[in-house]
């Protein structure tokens, strides 16, 4: 599941577990399926920031910033 599907997935777990209706059982099953969901989109985020900062790597030297007015034609 990607990370935009388990996040929904998350805001429904939540709207159920509000429910005055939802039982203690299925409570306990919907919060053990959003931990793991949690924990699931914490590994996609940290994967995505490590990638992040190696293109980051691999990119520095491409571009190079020159002083502002400097006139390089």
């Amino acid at each position: 599941m990607n990370f935009e599907a388990s996040m929904d997935k998350l805001e429904t777990i939540l709207e159920i577990l509000e429910a005055p209706e939802t039982t203690l059982d299925a409570s306990l099953a919907l919060y053990k399926e959003g931990i793991a969901l949690a924990k699931s989109c914490g590994e996609i985020l940290k994967n995505t920031e490590t990638e992040v900062q190696r293109l980051q790597k691999e990119a520095e030297g491409i571009f190079t910033t020159l002083p502002f007015g400097d006139d390089h034609d």
